[in-house]
C-alpha cells in the first residue's frame, strides 16, 4: 500500500516544555506560600482601618493581581506547539485545489495611505495560486472616490507585474517591497533580459504611485472619506476576459472587486465587523470561495505560496473536519534592532500562539489568516443547521442563500458577473439588509467587540472549532508597525480596552466558556489575554504602595531577616528568568528583554491600565462601542529616524504622560526619603523590600521619564 505523503507535521519542543512544567510547580509553590503571608499577617492588624492595614490591602491585591494574571498565563506554556508544512506533498492538481477569497480592508485613506493599500491588493492578486481560484475584493469602508480610482490603475499596472513575476519566479510580489532593500535577492540579475524589463517595470510602477498622488493632491478626485453613502460596487477586472487565456498563460488575472457598503449617519456601522459581515454576503454571490485570505490594508503577501501552505492544513483529512482557520504571524518590516516601543510583540506571536496552538489553537489575529467560509455560519459536525431557517439567520436574498447550499459549491471562474448579480450585491451591502437577521450574533464576524476577529475567533473556539499556526522561516505577510509613543500606546489602549469589555460580558471564558465546547486550558489562555488589565492593576499599586510607606513611614514587605522576605527575593528572581525564557531563546538577546521588559513597566501603569480603566467605565456608563480609535498607517520620516537611533517619541501621548510622571516622581521621592531614612536611623531592615521596588522602578522608568518631561518643555 502506497504511503501517503505528509502535509504538516507538529512537534512539541524539547526540553524547553519540561522546563516550563517544572517552574510552574516550584513558582505555584511560591506564589501559594505568599497568598498565605500576606493573608495570615492581614488578620494580626489591631486596627484594620489604619493607613498601615490599608496600605497592607492595597499591595495584597496588587500581589494577587499578579497572580492571578499568572496563573491564567500558564495555560500557553503547557504544551507548546511548532508545525511545519510541505507544500510540495500537495497532491491536488491546480484545478482541483479549493478556491480562496482574499478580502482587504480599508477605512481612511488619511491614515492608510492608498498607494501603499494598493500595494496590499497587489501582492495578493499576485498569489502563486490558479487564477481561476482566486478573487480579491477591496472592502473601502471610507468610500473614498480615489481609492476606486487608485484600484483600477493598479489593475492596470498588475497586468504588467503579475507576468513579470511568474516569468522571473520573484518571491517579493509586493511592487514596493521589491524595489526597496526587502526585495534585494529578488533584484540579483537573472539576465539581460531580465534588467530590461525590471527597469521598465519599475517605470511603469511609478507613473501608477505619480498618478494615484497627482489625482489626490489635484482634487480632481475625492480623496476624503464619504461617511454617508449608498452602496457601491465595482468588478475591476472580472472573469469573461480571463476564461478566453490558457491555463498556463502568464497574463491570467484573478477577479478583482471593489466594495463600498451602504453607511447612515443614523445606523449603526459596526466598524470592520460590519464591513467584514457585508463582504461575506457579496462575495458569497460573485465567487464563493470555501477559504478566505483576511488582509489589513498595510498587510501585504510577502511569500506568494503562503495559501498554498495553509491548504497544507484545510486538505489534511485528519485535522480539516474540524478546523477554522490557519494563523500566520504578524511581523513588521520596519522595526528597529532596539525596539524600544516592542512594537513586534514577541510575546504573543512567539510564545502564546504557539502555547495556545498546543490546545485548540491560536487567537484570531485581524489579519494573516485562512479561514474556512462554513466556520463562520455553522458549529464543526453539524450538517447545515441554519438552512432549516435560513431567512431567519441570513435575511431573504435568495441568491445569498442559493450560496450556502453545498452543492452549489464556488461559483466557477467562467461564469460571467452579470449587472443583475452586482445590483443584488448592492442590496446586500446596504445597512438595512442586517435588520431581523443574526448577522453579528451567531452568523458571521461577531459585533460584541470591537476586536471583531479576535472575539470571532473566541467564539469559533467556544463552538468547538480549532485553528493552527504557522510561523514560516520567510514571513508570509508584512506590515507597518507603529514608531512612536502615542501610535503604540493608541493602539495597545484600543486593544486591551476591547478584550476587558470582552471578559466584562456574559460570553467571557469563565463562565461562558467554560460551558460550551472550548477545552478548560483554552479557558485559561482567553483569560490571560481578556484579563492581562489584571497586571497594569499589579504595577500600579507597587508603583505607588512601596513608595507612599516610604514617606509615611510604615512597612508592606518583611523585613531582611525575616524568611519570608527571602521568598519575596525567589519570586521575583523565578519571575524575571520566566519572564527570560521566553523572550531570550525566541531569537532574541539580554538587551531586547530589557527593552520589551521596559515597555511592558511603561505600558503597564499607562496604556495598559487606562484601558482597562475606559473598559470598566464604559462598562458601567454604558458607551462602549460608540467610537474606534483607527491606527495611522503612514509612517512620519522624522518619526522614523528618531526610532531606528532608539529615541523615544513622545508626540501627542496627551494623558498618558501623566501616570508615567506621577508614578516616577513619587518613586523618586520615595526613594529619596527611604534612603535618608536608613541614613539617620542606621536601619534599613524595614524598609529594603520598598527601596528596592522603588528603585527598580526608578531605574527602569525615570530616565523615560525625564525625556517626557523635557519633550513637554520643548512643546
Amino acid at each position: 500500500m502506497k504511503k501517503t505523503m505528509e502535509l504538516n507535521k507538529s512537534t512539541v519542543p524539547q526540553p524547553i516544555t519540561t522546563i516550563y512544567r517544572l517552574h510552574m510547580f516550584i513558582h505555584s509553590i511560591i506564589m501559594v506560600a505568599l497568598v498565605y503571608y500576606r493573608v495570615s499577617i492581614l488578620f494580626k492588624f489591631e486596627n484594620i482601618l489604619s493607613l498601615q492595614a490599608l496600605a497592607w490591602v492595597l499591595i495584597t491585591f496588587g500581589e494577587f493581581s499578579f497572580i492571578l494574571k499568572w496563573f491564567f498565563g500558564q495555560g500557553t506554556r503547557w504544551r507548546p506547539v511548532e508545525r511545519d508544512v510541505f507544500p510540495e506533498n500537495i497532491t491536488y492538481k491546480d484545478s482541483d485545489l479549493p478556491p480562496i477569497d482574499v478580502m482587504v480592508f480599508t477605512a481612511n485613506p488619511k491614515k492608510e495611505p492608498i498607494v501603499d493599500v494598493m500595494n496590499t491588493v497587489i501582492s495578493a492578486m499576485a498569489l502563486d495560486y490558479p487564477t481561476d481560484k482566486l478573487a480579491v475584493y477591496l472592502a473601502d469602508d471610507g468610500g473614498c472616490p480615489l481609492s476606486l480610482y487608485a484600484m483600477e490603475e493598479a489593475c492596470v499596472f498588475a497586468k504588467l507585474w503579475l507576468p513579470f513575476c511568474r516569468k522571473y519566479g520573484i518571491k517579493t510580489r509586493c511592487p514596493k517591497a521589491f524595489f526597496s532593500p526587502l526585495g534585494d535577492d529578488d533584484r540579483v540579475l537573472k539576465n539581460d533580459d531580465f534588467d530590461a524589463e525590471m527597469k521598465e517595470i519599475k517605470l511603469k510602477y511609478e507613473e501608477f504611485q505619480q498618478n494615484v498622488e497627482r489625482a489626490g493632491e489635484s482634487g480632481k478626485i475625492n480623496g476624503n472619506v464619504v461617511p454617508d453613502r449608498a452602496s457601491f460596487i465595482k468588478v475591476i477586472n472580472d472573469r469573461k476576459t480571463e476564461s478566453e487565456k490558457s491555463a498556463d498563460d502568464l497574463t491570467k488575472m484573478p477577479l478583482l472587486v471593489y466594495v463600498s457598503r451602504e453607511r447612515r449617519f443614523n445606523r449603526l456601522h459596526h466598524f470592520k465587523g460590519g464591513s467584514a459581515n457585508a463582504l461575506l454576503r457579496v462575495s458569497g454571490i460573485m465567487s464563493n470561495a470555501p477559504y478566505i485570505l483576511v488582509l489589513d490594508c498595510d498587510f501585504f503577501c510577502h511569500d506568494p505560496i503562503s495559501a498554498r501552505k495553509a491548504m497544507c492544513f484545510h486538505l489534511d483529512p485528519k485535522l480539516s473536519s474540524d478546523l477554522a482557520y490557519v494563523q500566520f504571524p504578524q511581523v513588521f518590516y520596519n522595526v528597529s534592532k532596539s525596539d524600544i516601543y516592542d512594537v513586534k510583540i514577541r510575546q504573543a506571536y512567539k510564545t502564546i500562539w504557539h502555547g495556545m496552538d498546543g490546545i485548540q489553537g491560536p487567537v484570531l489575529s485581524g489579519t494573516g489568516y485562512f479561514l474556512k467560509r462554513k466556520a463562520l455560519y455553522t458549529s464543526p459536525g453539524v450538517k447545515e443547521e441554519y438552512l432549516t431557517s435560513p431567512e431567519k439567520h441570513f435575511g431573504r436574498s435568495k441568491k445569498f442563500l442559493a450560496s450556502l447550499e453545498e452543492k452549489n459549491g464556488y461559483v466557477k471562474a467562467e461564469k460571467v458577473i452579470s449587472e443583475d448579480i452586482v445590483e443584488e450585491a448592492k442590496t446586500l451591502a446596504t445597512c438595512a439588509y442586517e435588520d431581523g437577521t443574526h448577522w453579528g450574533q451567531e452568523i458571521g464576524y461577531s459585533y460584541d467587540c470591537h476586536l471583531e476577529s479576535t472575539f470571532t475567533g473566541y467564539l469559533l473556539h467556544c463552538k468547538g472549532w480549532t485553528s493552527t499556526y504557522l510561523y514560516p522561516d520567510r514571513p508570509s505577510f508584512l506590515g507597518c508597525a507603529p514608531v512612536d509613543m502615542q501610535g503604540f500606546s493608541s493602539q495597545l489602549i484600543k486593544w486591551v480596552a476591547a478584550l476587558t469589555q470582552a471578559g466584562l460580558s456574559h460570553l467571557n471564558p469563565i463562565t461562558y466558556g467554560l460551558s460550551s465546547r472550548m477545552k478548560t486550558l483554552q479557558c485559561m489562555c482567553y483569560a490571560y489575554l481578556m484579563y492581562f488589565t489584571l497586571y497594569s492593576w499589579g504595577m500600579v499599586l507597587y508603583a505607588s504602595v512601596p513608595s507612599i510607606g516610604l514617606l509615611f513611614g510604615f512597612q508592606v514587605y518583611p523585613e531582611v531577616h525575616d524568611p519570608w522576605f527571602a521568598v519575596y527575593v525567589i519570586a521575583f528572581i523565578s519571575t524575571i528568568l520566566e519572564n527570560m525564557s521566553e523572550s531570550i531563546p525566541e531569537g532574541g538577546s539580554v538587551k531586547s528583554w530589557w527593552m520589551e521588559y521596559r515597555a511592558l513597566m511603561m505600558m503597564g501603569v499607562s496604556a495598559i491600565w487606562l484601558g482597562g480603566l475606559k473598559a470598566i467605565l464604559d462598562k458601567i456608563i454604558g458607551t462602549q462601542g460608540e467610537k474606534l480609535y483607527l491606527s495611522d498607517k503612514a509612517i512620519d520620516k522624522e518619526k522614523l529616524k528618531k526610532y531606528e537611533k532608539g529615541k523615544f517619541d513622545f508626540q501627542g501621548i496627551g494623558i498618558l504622560a501623566v501616570p508615567l510622571i506621577a508614578f516616577s516622581v513619587l518613586n523618586l521621592v520615595g526613594f529619596i526619603v527611604g534612603v535618608n531614612h536608613v541614613f539617620i536611623t542606621m536601619n534599613y531592615a524595614g524598609v529594603l523590600g520598598q527601596l528596592l521596588v522603588s528603585s527598580f522602578f526608578v531605574f527602569v522608568v525615570v530616565t523615560v521619564v525625564i525625556d517626557v518631561i523635557s519633550f513637554l518643555k520643548v512643546s
